[in-house]
């Protein structure tokens, strides 16, 4: 079966969302690091709805914020931010004080030794993709025709890719032409090599020349297969974006992917599967589950490693810091820069 992972650009109006989403939290974080922040973005034809519940002693313009991430995304027309956030409910603010988990969170981790990211091929080509589209956007002049909005499919059979589909947002005066090999050499070919056995398919609908949040709509959180495995793998009916750093999909997700890697890397297994399941009111989780290769059971091996407190994974990582607008492009797992990607300490009570 063919294994088959999607990548979003940053200027895709999901993505845009989940971007105006994490500069937020990360303001707040930036201003108190204790913030509590649960909020959502919904965008569409010149508009955007920020709302959600926050506890800070934190004041800042959102709005203002938003416009200036739809600006840097690469977007020349206006959008108008209408912002509506209040507290949590007070049952609500007396279980985070315990440091209980604040929410229901099935948090997935995967690894596979497959890749120098540890993820699957397909998915890294994806993102490979998506990212090198946007660098060029940015800084080829040979490219400078780019527009931000765009999505990236690729399929691989075994070790070879067998299809890319790239939908790239572009000037209306540009020509198909150039748009087909520029794609192909300032793109692919960098990305994939050789595409002698490869279906390729560049703008397949036509022309793509209006996008972002003018002409349609975005909302944060959609998509998470973007954010850590591509779909290729389970994941919980969460969210990440928008999302304090004590939030269990947030933390429950990040330490699983910690755990996977971990555990491939100690060589307990070529591929690693853990699960990590929070309900409200708990400190700790309800479920701990981790397979390797075959289903083998490691679960007795990771409880007696690791400690899965909320807290104790905001502590581990330091994840009370203002760094997930960084994280709400091109995956939130596989990069070199995040700590629970750090896998050289593999004992928790390093």
């Amino acid at each position: 079966m063919l294994k088959v992972a999607e990548a979003v650009l940053a200027g895709h109006p999901d993505k845009l969302c989940d971007q105006v989403a994490d500069a937020i939290v990360d303001e707040f974080l930036r201003r108190d690091k204790d913030a509590r922040v649960n909020i959502e973005v919904f965008g569409g034809h010149g508009a955007m709805m920020i709302s959600g519940e926050v506890d800070s002693r934190a004041d800042f313009d959102v709005s203002a914020i938003a416009k200036r991430v739809y600006r840097e995304a690469g977007y020349e027309d206006e959008v108008e931010p209408f912002v509506h956030l209040g507290a949590h409910e007070r049952e609500w603010s007396a279980l985070v004080g315990k440091g209980a988990a604040s929410d229901q969170a099935v948090c997935y981790g995967y690894a596979t030794k497959a890749t120098r990211e540890m993820l699957p091929p397909s998915l890294v080509y994806a993102n490979a993709l998506a990212s090198k589209i946007d660098e060029a956007r940015q800084h080829d002049v040979a490219m400078k025709w780019l527009r931000p909005d765009g999505r990236v499919l690729v399929a691989m059979n075994g070790r070879e890719v067998s299809h890319v589909s790239i939908f790239a947002q572009h000037d209306a005066q540009v020509k198909v032409q150039e748009i087909h090999g520029g794609i192909l050499e300032h793109i692919i070919r960098p990305v994939i090599g050789s595409v002698d056995k490869v279906k390729l398919f560049v703008n397949p609908a036509g022309p793509f020349t209006q996008g972002g949040l003018a002409c349609a709509t975005g909302q944060s959180g959609r998509r998470v297969g973007a954010d850590l495995y591509g779909g290729l793998v389970p994941q919980g009916n969460i969210s990440l974006c928008g999302k304090d750093p004590r939030h269990p999909a947030r933390a429950g997700s990040y330490m699983a992917r910690f755990i996977a890697k971990t555990l491939v890397s100690q060589g307990k297994a070529s591929q690693a599967l853990v699960k990590i399941v929070y309900t409200i009111g708990r400190v700790d989780p309800i479920i701990i589950e981790a397979t390797g290769d075959a289903g083998e059971d490691l679960t007795e091996y990771i409880k007696e490693q690791f400690e899965f407190s909320i807290e104790s994974i905001v502590q581990r990582f330091g994840l009370d810091k203002p760094l997930y607008r960084a994280l709400s492009s091109y995956g939130q797992v596989g990069r070199v820069d995040l700590p629970w990607e750090n896998v050289q300490k593999t004992n928790s009570s390093d």
